[in-house]
Parts: C-alpha cells; structure tokens; sequence
C-alpha cells in the first residue's frame, strides 16, 4: 500500500505539471551549468514520459533492494526536467540527478541518503521531512526551498544556493555548507552541530535558538542575522563578520572570535565564559548583562559599547579600548587591564576589586563608587577621574597620574601614592588619608588636602 501510494503521488504530480510533454519525451531547455559534472545519462536535456519514470524508478528500488537482482539498475536521471514532479515518500537513496531541473518538485518524506544532486535546481522544491543523509548538493540551487525538519548529517552542500530556503527544526550535524549562500534562511531551531560554514554568506538568516556547537564559521557573513538564544559553544567565528547581529541571550561559552566583525551586535544577557576575542571589533556593540568571565579580550575594539551590569570576572583586557564604554556596575574582579585604554568610560558602581591594571588609561573616567580595594594602578593615567566616593584601599597608585582627579569621599586606607601625581587633585575629603602616604607623593599648591596634613617637598 505504501509503494502504491508513493506511485500515485508521482502519478498525480506529472499529469498536473507534466502536460504533454511528457508524452512525447521532447528536448526541453535546461539552465547554463557554472561548472559541468559528467553526466552520461539518456535524459540530458529531456523530459522522461510518465512510464520511462515509473520503469526507471521501479528499477532504482530492486537495485536498492538487491544489488544482484539482474532486473534492478540504478536510475540515472542527471540533467533531467523532472520540475513540479512529485516523489512524495519515494526511496531515491543514491539516485543521479546531477544537473537535473527540479523547480517546485515535491520530496516530502522522500528518503534521498547519498543521492548525487550535484548542481541540481531544487528551487521552491519541498523537501520537508525528507532525508538527505550524506546527499551530495555541491552547487546546487535550493532558493525558496522548503526543509522544514529534513535530516541532512554530512549532506555536502559546498557552494549551494538557499537564500531564503527554509530549514526550521532541521538536522545537518556535520554537514558541509562551505561557500554556500543561506541569506535571508531561516534555520530557526535547526541542528547543526561540527557543522562546516567555512565562508557562507548568512546575512540577514534567521538562526533562533539553533544548534551550532563546535560549528566551523570563518570567514561566514552573519550581518543582521538573528542569533537569539543561539547554542555556539565551542564554535569557530574567527574573521566572521557579525555587525548587527542579534546574539541576545545566545550561549558562545568557549567560541573563538579571533579578528571577528561585532560592531553594533547585539550580544545582551549573552554567555561569552571563556570566549577568545582577541582583536575583535566591536564598536557600539551591547553586551548588557552578558558574562564574559574568563574571556580573552585582548586588543578588542569596544569604544562606546554598552556593558552595564556585565561580567569581566578575571578577563583578559590587555591593550583593550574601552573608550567611553559604559560599564556602569559591571564586575571587573581581578580583571587584567595591562595598557588598557578607558578614558571617559563610566565604571560608576562598578567592582574593579584586585585589578592589575598598570599603565592603563582611565583619563576623565567616571568611578564614582566604585570598588577598587587592592587594584593596581602602577603607572596608570587618571588624570581628572571622578572617583568620588570610591574605594581605594589598599590599592597600588605608585606613579599614577591623579591630576585634576576629585576623590571626595574617597577611601584610600593603606594606598600606596608613592610617586604619584596628585598636582590639582582635591584629597581634602579622602578617607583614612595620612600624612605618611602623602608624603611620598607629588603634589603642588593647588593640590587640596586635608587641614591635617601638610603639603610635603616638592618633588624634583
């Protein structure tokens, strides 16, 4: 009853699209192939007749059946016109349809493993629920396909064509999409896990909630594409261009970002722990709430990017800019900022406890109440820095420049100023000041201290 049934859907589908003809198996013309593959089939260019397809497909399933039965042959259908053909629930496992014209064609359910597809036209074609386990698509045109929960592990679609095909809740596990174009797609919930995106064009795709753990996607163009909630742990997106995407609330844990494009992404409430995005770009970018714990930040470009309430717990910040970045209550634990630059980001609020940020620039930062108890500062430049009401204690300052600086309501308990510039820095509200701390200090007379303390020798 299945067979039947299967028969009289391709039955069905050539009469209605067919028209005569398929009667008369005339030449019919075919698209200009980009790069021919050798076809040796007698269909090149025709349009087979409904009883030539019943025969050759009935041949194909005895072939499949038992390779020894002398009534059995693989089909051979390369460079076909078989467009708007159904084969819906047909066993076409290892078929040749190399070059073949299947625009509008219905697969649905059809089981399609290791079929030689290669450069074929499956425009609009749908492919719903269909198999395509270890199919070779290299080249071929899938625009406005339909693979809405199709299985495709190691389908090889190098250089293939689905701008805006359709792949919800599909499953490509280690499939190879190389080159490929799946702009405007939508993969919304699909499974590509080690999949290989080397170069693919996803600009504008949707890829909500989709699996892409361990995916190769360097050198990919992800521009606008949508990444909410995406799983990329462990993926490659070194050199990837992802300005504007929307990663919020997407899982990276591990990803490598190496040179990647994220500027004015969207990476809120985004888990980044251990990322390596060193040298990134990502200018304007918004990492609200995201957790960057562990993350390698080195060389990255985040002038004015959004980090409020972000997690830089023990991240990597070297030769980091941050300029005008907000920060405001972000956690900075033990953050390395060596040479960072930070001028005028606001940190207010924010927890730089333990910090080693010698040399690092935070030249008019706003740290207005923020924890800094044990940062080190050496050498920093925090010239006309808010620091009012901060904490400071215990913090290393040996030879930072705190000209012009204001840290009214400052704790400075135990910190060490040895060196420091403090030229036209109002201390006259620090907490827990003394004179010995001061007196290692440089300091001049529009330096404002305490009415305790004294002004100690110019420094030479």
């Amino acid at each position: 009853m299945r067979r039947a049934a299967a028969w009289m859907a391709i039955v069905l589908g050539w009469f209605l699209i067919a028209g005569p003809q398929a009667a008369t198996g005339a030449p019919v013309k075919t698209r200009q192939q980009t790069a021919p593959v050798s076809c040796a089939g007698p269909y090149k260019g025709k349009r087979p007749t409904l009883n030539v397809l019943r025969e050759l497909l009935s041949s194909h399933e005895r072939w499949l059946e038992n390779r020894t039965d002398h009534n059995g042959r693989r089909a051979d259908l390369c460079f076909a016109d078989l467009s708007g053909a159904s084969f819906t629930g047909t066993n076409l496992d290892r078929i040749h349809l190399q070059g073949a014209v299947l625009r509008r064609a219905s697969f649905l359910r059809a089981s399609l493993v290791q079929a030689h597809l290669t450069e074929a036209d499956l425009s609009e074609a749908d492919l719903r629920e269909s198999n395509l386990v270890g199919a070779d698509l290299r080249h071929a045109q899938l625009i406005k396909a339909n693979l809405g929960e199709s299985l495709g592990n190691e389908a090889v679609l190098y250089g293939a064509n689905l701008r805006g095909a359709r792949l919800p809740e599909a499953t490509m596990e280690r499939a190879h999409f190389e080159d490929a174009d799946l702009s405007e797609a939508d993969l919304s919930g699909a499974t590509l896990m080690d999949a290989y995106l080397y170069g693919a064009r996803l600009s504008h795709a949707k890829l909500v909630a989709v699996d892409l753990v361990g995916a190769d996607l360097r050198r990919t163009d992800l521009r606008r594409a949508n990444l909410r909630q995406a799983d990329l742990q462990g993926a490659l997106l070194d050199g990837a261009n992802l300005e504007g995407a929307f990663l919020v609330e997407a899982e990276l844990d591990g990803a490598y970002f190496d040179e990647a494009n994220l500027s004015k992404a969207d990476l809120q409430d985004a888990v980044l722990r251990g990322a390596d995005l060193r040298y990134v770009e990502a200018q304007s970018a918004g990492l609200e709430r995201a957790d960057l714990g562990n993350a390698n930040l080195e060389g990255m470009n985040l002038t004015k990017a959004r980090l409020e309430s972000a997690n830089l717990t023990m991240a990597v910040l070297y030769k980091a800019n941050l300029k005008n970045a907000d920060l405001r209550g972000a956690k900075l634990h033990r953050a390395v900022l060596i040479n960072s630059i930070m001028a005028e980001a606001n940190l207010q609020g924010s927890i730089l406890t333990e910090v080693y940020a010698p040399k690092s620039n935070l030249h008019r930062a706003q740290l207005r109440g923020a924890s800094l108890e044990r940062a080190n500062f050496v050498g920093a430049q925090l010239t006309a820095t808010d620091l009012l009401q901060a904490d400071l204690s215990h913090a290393n300052l040996q030879e930072a420049d705190l000209r012009a600086a204001d840290l009214t309501g400052t704790k400075v308990e135990d910190a060490n100023l040895q060196g420091a510039n403090l030229r036209g820095t109002n201390l006259a509200g620090a907490i827990g000041l003394t004179q010995r701390q001061i007196d290692g200090a440089c300091m001049d007379k529009t330096t404002r201290l305490p009415e305790e303390l004294q002004l100690p020798p110019p420094c030479l």
